[in-house]
């Protein structure tokens, strides 16, 4: 029985120690965020996107801690901080102060950075030129109804964007097609793509082609095409704000009126912004056409809503688009407001 014991206190202080020791390398392993509160956070450092940083920890996932409220930060293993001016540093620690942002290579060299020159850590890997991300959303509405009237409605929508480091390519498009007892009450699709060249971080140049078709407008075909140039003020997962704007050629072939053609000033407006993150998003985008020597004729479309993300890629939306067609047939109402409940993928 002593020898049993014996062996039983050598193995359990084996097992002690390889736990100890387990542990130890663990928290060695882990970065750690030592707030300006004084607290300590153990996990590991995703990305910083937009001022937030997404941390990632062994007991509450992913949680986002600001930028600004992290006094220092000591990595288990080399950061990659990207600056503006698309310079790379590497860096095992990085300390806010008066002075900057104070980065520590794995050398033990220190280099003090102006807070405003970076703009990324750890950033997506299309940010300092590898490869490409694509995102986008597409999304559905249906409705059959049967009985004292019959009526089907059908609405689809969908965007994309294709993003490298100086390069974007962005499509969107929609359809939309009523019939009420058998008669045709509404038919019209459209769809635009767009490729910007970014000179600078926020400064792009590039052309736009879109076709629309509205049959109860008496609209036939609308081409648009031409050169744009664009600003981004904000690109993150957070928020995204990009104006752009440039001369157009339209061509307009009607079903009942004389076909026409004209230069007009075009611009695009692209905002959106999580207002609980990764629960809530707000959004809007704005198209319009204005021909100068005519002021009557503008056309502009509009959505504005809110996304509300489910699980896995699954959303929610309520949305609000107004068209307006300022050159639109006499006979035609110049204004058109639909309301949509839509359940669609975001990727």
């Amino acid at each position: 029985m002593k020898i049993q014991k014996g062996f039983d206190v050598r193995l359990a202080s084996m097992l002690l120690v390889f736990a100890v020791t387990l542990a130890a390398g663990f928290s060695v392993l882990a970065d750690e965020l030592i707030m300006k509160d004084g607290s300590r956070l153990m996990g590991k450092v995703i990305k910083e996107d937009g001022g937030v940083v997404d941390f990632e920890t062994s007991y509450a996932g992913v949680i986002k801690v600001k930028w600004s409220e992290i006094s220092e930060f000591i990595g288990a293993e080399p950061i990659t901080v990207l600056l503006k001016n698309k310079e790379i540093h590497k860096a095992t620690s990085a300390k806010n102060t008066d002075a900057g942002v104070v980065l520590t290579t794995d050398s033990g060299a220190t280099e003090t950075i102006p807070q405003s020159d970076i703009d990324y850590v750890n950033p997506e890997p299309w940010r300092i030129g590898k490869g490409m991300k694509w995102s986008g959303n597409i999304n559905l509405d249906l409705n059959y109804e049967r009985g004292n009237s019959d009526k089907d409605e059908y609405h689809g929508d969908w965007q994309t964007t294709f993003r490298w480091r100086d390069d974007r390519l962005k499509f969107h498009g929609d359809y939309e097609r009523e019939k009420s007892n058998d008669v045709l009450t509404d038919d019209n699709w459209r769809i635009n793509g767009r490729y910007d060249h970014f000179v600078t971080e926020k400064f792009f140049y590039g052309a736009t082609l879109g076709m629309e078709h509205d049959r109860p407008a008496d609209l036939q075909r609308r081409t648009i095409v031409g050169p744009m140039i664009g600003y981004e003020f904000y690109e993150s997962t957070a928020m995204n704000l990009d104006l752009a704007g440039g001369p157009m050629y339209v061509n307009e072939e009607f079903y009942d009126e004389d076909n026409r053609d004209y230069l007009a000033l075009g611009w695009a407006v692209d905002f959106d912004r999580f207002l609980i993150p990764e629960r809530m998003q707000f959004y809007h985008r704005h198209r319009g056409l204005l021909e100068p020597g005519d002021t009557d004729n503008l056309v502009w479309d509009a959505w504005t809503g809110f996304r509300f993300p489910i699980y896995a890629g699954i959303v929610a939306t309520t949305e609000v688009l107004v068209e307006y067609d300022g050159g639109a047939n006499k006979d035609v109402d110049k204004t058109d407001t639909t309301y949509n409940v839509k359940l669609g993928y975001q990727w």
